[in-house]
């Protein structure tokens, strides 16, 4: 935003602090900050900038923006743009445009899957091939077991596994998530590793991440991990997208957002793909 031009500062500065913080502040009240959080709304800083360059190359003015203007910005670039609904929403609110709106994109349907045979394998190797390192076979356990997004693996830090000795459980969004004894034997071994990394350096990062990055400050990236795990052949995209639709033929949407920390928007397109697609998904996996 220090980069930015002077009249797009005096835009976006009050959209940051008095919309984007305001909100954040008030979601985050009584529960820290997650990475994720501060990502989406750097991510709609660099949406609203982006849409103000387009105009000034353009040599339109915010408040002349039209409908079919904004659709074209839209579709010309990635489905990223259309975080800019935030800043819209906003400017619209203190009448600095008109009566635009960001349509939302339709999310598409998974298509890539894995066999019930290359699930097993997968989840067998996580769990007993000490040659894999531990963070691997950790992240490759929950996402073939549960379908974890790796957004919400990179939120963990080791306070949020929760070890009475008896039982071991993610705390994901402030629900439990019970796990199975070889996969709490993976998550204690990663959180204790995890902890001693910390606690010899505490003055680079104040976040006991579970899944720590190069720079201790930060987790774990979404792009590197998925690297990380095809260069040791486990398919996080397929993984996902096996354990997700399983998990949805047994639990209801509600249930499932709750198991899996995930939106209960999320979870009841799941369950539709589950119930109307059952067929065509069984079809595919045979073709894989």
């Amino acid at each position: 935003m220090a980069q930015a031009p002077p009249p797009q500062r005096q835009l976006v500065t009050p959209f940051t602090h008095w919309y984007l913080l305001h909100r954040i502040r008030r979601a985050h009240r009584h529960r820290p900050l997650r990475a994720s959080t501060q990502h989406q709304m750097r991510s709609r800083l660099r949406r609203a900038l982006e849409l103000l360059d387009w105009l000034d190359e353009h040599g339109t003015a915010l408040g002349e923006l039209t409908q079919p203007e904004l659709e074209m910005w839209l579709e010309e670039g990635a489905v990223e743009r259309r975080e800019v609904r935030a800043f819209v929403t906003w400017a619209r609110g203190r009448g600095l445009v008109g009566e635009l709106v960001v349509p939302r994109a339709r999310v598409a349907a998974p298509s890539v899957f894995m066999t019930d045979e290359e699930q097993t394998e997968q989840l067998h190797r996580c769990l007993g091939d000490d040659s894999l390192p531990l963070d691997v076979r950790t992240a490759g356990a929950l996402t073939l077991l549960f379908g974890l997004q790796h957004t919400k693996l990179f939120e963990l830090t080791v306070r949020d596994v929760i070890d009475d000795n008896a039982m071991v459980a993610l705390n994901l969004a402030g629900h439990r998530l019970p796990l199975p004894p070889e996969v709490a034997r993976l998550v204690r071994a990663l959180r204790d590793q995890c902890q001693a990394r910390w606690q010899l350096d505490q003055t680079a990062s104040t976040t006991p991440w579970l899944f720590p990055g190069q720079e201790p400050a930060r987790p774990l990236g979404a792009t590197y991990l998925n690297l990380k795990l095809r260069r040791h052949g486990i398919a996080p995209r397929a993984g996902h997208n096996y354990a997700r639709l399983a998990l949805a033929t047994d639990l209801p949407a509600s249930v499932l957002a709750d198991f899996t920390g995930t939106s209960i928007s999320n979870a009841i397109r799941w369950t539709g793909y589950a119930r109307r697609d059952w067929l065509d998904y069984i079809a595919s996996r045979t073709q894989i």
